[in-house]
């Protein structure tokens, strides 16, 4: 039997009055999921629905926006590893405000 693996990668941040919540996209699926209360209430939320839309209007990718202070290195090394990418969107990403 083939092995799924579940390699999960933060590809949007997202900033309101209750917190700050991740959605990750699962790289092997294409699946998403959110840290909110509502995506763990429904299994969806506007956080989602958001990094969704964004996906449908880019052909199924969803359009990071980094900072141009990021260097070329830096984002190579963030490609390698979903936590070092992660870690490259929380200092060079745009951190969506809702």
């Amino acid at each position: 039997m083939k092995e799924i693996t579940m390699t999960w990668q933060t590809t949007q941040l997202f900033l309101s009055a209750t917190g700050v919540f991740e959605v990750q996209i699962n790289l092997d699926t294409q699946k998403l999921r959110c840290n909110c209360q509502g995506s763990n209430v429904r299994s969806y939320c506007k956080h989602m629905a958001f990094v969704s839309k964004r996906m449908d209007r880019n052909g199924g990718v969803y359009p990071v926006e980094i900072s141009k202070k990021a260097k070329i290195e830096d984002a190579t090394i963030a490609n390698l590893d979903p936590e070092a990418f992660r870690e490259f969107l929380v200092k060079y990403g745009k951190i969506e405000v809702v």
